[in-house]
């Protein structure tokens, strides 16, 4: 992207160091040279106890799981330093490189300073941006959204957002403004595998209190009541540096590691033992160690006859469960109210087996989880027996095979994740393939075997909340009219929908995409689908960002938005699962405005003035209102005092979350449904399930890969599995022009194993080109037995422009898997060759 005219300055470490004060407005205007630096010299550094010094609470919102708490640390207007705040419980008093660096983040001299308009005549993606006012360019974006929804229909312009800004005050702004324009939706699908597993056979838990847990487990500090913690696919100490503590204090009690990955990580080497396996087979290792679990007999028949659909008749001809009503009696009234639908619940029980008798699961103590009957000629099998029938399709020998995990070292695990409590830590790096929603589906149904849930130390997978504004009027504020008429597409199918002007049968043809708290050119996988497809298809297209991103790159107008510590919000999720508060420490630098100020301006410009006549702040104290918000502890007042306010039970250190706790389930039956009569797609997209997938995903099951399977014909072309890993630099792309952090990790890299590189004739520290049918890369090779050979490993998160040449996202596909919809970000194959220098 040579000669991108751009309203950017430069800013070395030294000159940054001697820097505190912000400068006077850009004095060079946009296309010529480049203005004055975001920072004046000079001023004298301010002590913590000076009396000048104004200390804020902040939060860190970038998702990566931690939403620490920080000292904002003010002189004179400006953000000197940030420092570790504390949280109501200290477990989760942390602040990393990144947290430490916030004042470069304001500061940076990347930042954007003003609204930009794409320069006339000039193509997206160009670099060419001539300067406008926040008037010229909110005037330009109505017309356009009038213009376009006139011409095409309310459901043409789309917002799209992710997880780069996760507070209430924006969330609520945005998605007030989509309601009343009825506009479309595009959704984020990002780490989305293990979300569908769980939400499959687990439920997806939400509570006016609680929130909504997207990925449900045992509270971290609950790790050390576990015998073993087994980590699966994930780098803990670097991709969650907040946890990494709790992970070592549990192992300084006595608590064993496992880590299962196929690189030798930091973690992998703090680990009691490592076990390293192929890329994308978990759930293999999973259906192997229910095997040996059942060959053993050491499945927890109670917790099964309880707590999940085991003794469950299935019918099979509609492979659906034998219910009461199929006998000729009718379902009774039950006297509640379906909060979904308002209608009442009518109570038809599963039928099930005892002593060869079918009887209603109602009037069942100790129903069994082994049999066959017959009912009115149709054959009824237990759910259990054709778990097991699935389970026993893979051998330990086989599975060993294409695992390569040697049978040994499977009979191990199983030893071990038999002796519970075990707290299986599930990383993001095992869904990210197509077939990553097993993997969860699995390790959840292990656990359920060996009652392995719902107790301290008992637990699988991640754990992220969000907090539900806890005012029940909420969804009358952010549509006041009703919902948005408009469609709710995956981002990972909307290349599909931009080409086939069609979505769930209906002519859907998308205009406008507007763009805020992410990043998709880079973050989402195929950033050739948005550059080559998706973005052309386009009228108009707006970036709200702080910093000219991939994406903000190829937009026709660029909103600068205001930092995290520049106006008050409330975060409202992460593994704190805690309202978060964060104060206003600062005014908005240069013309960056805070998103619902841009999003108030704009909806006068659009005739909804009316529906924002309210600040941030008393948006805030009306949502954070009412007798939830009181239960909760969750008024504003309330949080302005006290910062933190848990939407969760329990006390993080004294008696941490508990998921699925006295065997609750938030399923259609209640129980744990390893079996699922209707399986449904976490969303819905412009492919159908067929027979044969429904049948297929009622139960655990291993399928190959889409790509990344050496038994797929294109492996003798592309014979390298293209691995991503989240950095401590850069959380996906945040952090990525900040000078300090650029000083310890300057430039894109890929690890790679010694054995590949030189049969490649790669030299260590040289730059290689990663390249598939798709597009290419450029990095510098980085030497490392820790990479497993036949696979290279790439930090996430640089820009295109921080490339020699390409992108990682280049690599990689829009295909999705019909049911978990996620980006498949490590189900890529390339290969690599010394780099010639040409940018392709």
């Amino acid at each position: 992207m040579s000669g991108t005219a751009s309203p950017l300055g430069g800013l070395t470490r030294r000159s940054f160091l001697k820097t505190t004060a912000v400068a006077g407005a850009a004095t060079v205007a946009v296309g010529a040279a480049a203005p004055t630096v975001a920072l004046a010299e000079g001023a004298a550094p301010v002590t913590a106890g000076s009396a000048e010094e104004q200390v804020y609470r902040g939060v860190c919102r970038p998702n990566c799981f931690g939403f620490c708490h920080l000292n904002v640390h003010v002189h004179d207007g400006k953000v000197m330093k940030t420092t570790r705040a504390p949280y109501n419980e200290s477990c989760y008093d942390r602040i990393c490189q990144r947290g430490l660096s916030h004042v470069q983040r304001i500061y940076d001299p990347q930042r954007l300073q003003y609204p930009m308009r794409r320069a006339e005549g000039t193509e997206r993606g160009a670099g060419q941006w001539e300067r406008v006012t926040w008037d010229e360019a909110l005037d330009e974006i109505a017309g356009k959204i009038k213009e376009i929804q006139g011409k095409y229909g309310e459901s043409a312009v789309a917002f799209l957002t992710a997880s780069g800004n996760q507070a209430a005050g924006i969330t609520s702004a945005y998605s007030r403004l989509i309601a009343l324009l009825n506009a479309s939706n595009i959704g984020p699908c990002l780490d989305m595998g293990s979300y569908y597993g769980m939400a499959a056979v687990a439920g997806n838990y939400v509570s006016p209190l609680m929130g909504m847990m997207m990925w449900n487990g045992n509270e971290p500090t609950d790790a050390v009541n576990a015998k073993t913690i087994v980590v699966w696919g994930a780098n803990i100490t670097d991709a969650q540096i907040q946890n990494w503590h709790l992970i070592k204090e549990a192992k300084q009690a006595g608590v064993k590691l496992v880590v299962i990955d196929p690189i030798f990580t930091q973690i992998a080497s703090q680990a009691d033992k490592w076990i390293p396996i192929r890329p994308a087979t978990d759930t293999l290792l999973k259906l192997a160690l229910m095997r040996l679990v059942i060959e053993r007999g050491a499945h927890d028949v109670a917790y099964l006859q309880q707590h999940t659909v085991a003794p469950y008749l299935v019918r099979s001809d509609t492979g659906k469960f034998l219910r009461r009503s199929d006998t000729g009696v009718a379902p009774t009234a039950t006297g509640q109210v379906d909060a979904t639908t308002g209608q009442e619940i009518m109570l038809d029980p599963v039928m099930v087996l005892v002593d060869g008798a079918i009887v209603p699961e109602t009037e069942a103590a100790a129903p069994a989880i082994e049999g066959t009957c017959d009912f009115e000629g149709v054959e009824c099998r237990t759910a259990f027996d054709l778990l097991v029938d699935n389970i026993m399709e893979h051998t330990v020998e086989e599975v060993s095979e294409l695992t390569e995990i040697p049978v040994a070292d499977i009979e191990e695990l199983a030893d071990i994740v038999i002796d519970g409590p075990v707290y299986h830590y599930e990383g993001y790096g095992p869904q990210a393939y197509n077939n990553g929603g097993q993997t969860t589906v699995a390790g959840l149904t292990l656990c359920a075997l060996l009652g392995n849930l719902g107790k301290p130390g008992a637990s699988y997978g991640a754990f992220w909340g969000i907090g539900l504004i806890t005012n029940i009027a909420a969804a009358q504020y952010t549509a006041p009219k009703g919902p948005s008429t408009g469609f709710n597409i995956a981002s990972v199918d909307l290349k599909n929908v931009v080409e086939q002007k069609k979505f769930q049968g209906k002519d859907a043809d998308i205009k406008m995409l507007w763009m805020y708290s992410a990043n998709p050119l880079n973050t989402h996988t195929d950033t050739h689908a948005w550059t080559d497809v998706i973005i052309p298809a386009m009228d108009y297209v707006v970036t709200a960002d702080s910093a000219l991103t991939d994406t903000a790159m190829y937009s026709d107008m660029v909103l600068p938005v205001a930092q995290w510590f520049e106006l008050e919000e409330v975060a409202n999720a992460g593994q704190c699962s805690s309202y978060n508060y964060n104060e206003k420490a600062i005014e908005p630098l240069y013309e960056s405005k805070a998103d619902p100020d841009i999003i108030r301006e704009l909806a006068g410009k659009l005739g909804l003035g009316e529906f924002f006549t309210q600040s941030t702040s008393e948006v805030l104290d009306s949502l954070f209102s009412g007798p939830i918000a009181t239960a909760v502890g969750a008024s504003m007042d309330n949080l302005r005092d006290k910062k933190q306010v848990r939407f969760i039970p329990g006390d993080a250190e004294k008696k941490p979350y508990i998921a699925y706790e006295n065997g609750a389930f938030a399923t259609p039956t209640g129980r744990f449904e390893f079996y699922r009569e209707t399986p449904v797609p976490r969303t819905p997209t412009t492919k159908t399930p067929t027979a044969e997938q429904v049948a297929a995903e009622r139960l655990p099951h291993f399928e190959p890969p889409l790509e990344a399977w050496p038994e797929n014909p294109l492996y003798e072309k592309y014979p390298l599995v293209l691995m991503s890993e989240r950095p401590r630099y850069r959380v996906h792309s945040q952090w990525f022009s900040t000078p300090l952090l650029r000083e310890i990790d300057p430039e894109p890299i890929v690890k790679i194993n010694p054995a590949d590189a030189k049969a490649r004739g790669i030299a260590d520290q040289s730059y290689i080109e990663a390249y598939n049918d798709r597009g290419t890369a450029v990095a510098k090779a980085i030497y490392s037995e820790a990479i497993r050979p036949g696979t290279l490993v790439y930090p996430k998160g640089w820009q295109l422009s921080q490339h020699k040449g390409g992108g990682w996202s280049n690599l990689s596909s829009t295909e999705f898997d019909v049911w978990i919809v996620n980006n498949n970000f490590m189900d890529v194959l390339c290969e690599i060759r010394p780099w010639d220098g040409k940018d392709r």
